[in-house]
């Protein structure tokens, strides 16, 4: 969830094994790993900016203030949260273009 709206919703392997939404990617990275040789290869995923005020959420995404992916139709339409594969539901205009 961010912002009181759900992102992502798979079972806990598939959530943490292959997150597909860019702020669930963010908050997976920023797990600590106990082993210090994995640590080192990982990859943290930082987000810029700042959480906008639950009380004045963005229009469209409530995401796209810290979306790296963030354009014009995401300012502008809610993204629907559809089944991308089997189990595995997310919400985003850009599914494709994350990596």
């Amino acid at each position: 969830m961010y912002l009181g709206r759900m992102v992502e919703l798979a079972d806990s392997y598939e959530l943490t094994m292959h997150p597909i939404h860019p702020y669930t990617k963010s908050l997976i990275s920023a797990i600590p790993i106990a082993d210090p040789e994995t640590a080192r290869k990982s990859h943290r995923i930082p987000l810029e900016g700042d959480v906008p005020s639950p009380l004045n959420p963005p229009s469209g995404c409530r995401f796209r203030t810290r979306c790296p992916y963030a354009d014009e139709q995401c300012a502008a339409e809610v993204p629907e949260f559809k089944e991308v594969t089997s189990g595995h539901f997310a919400a985003c205009h850009h599914l494709d273009k994350v990596k």
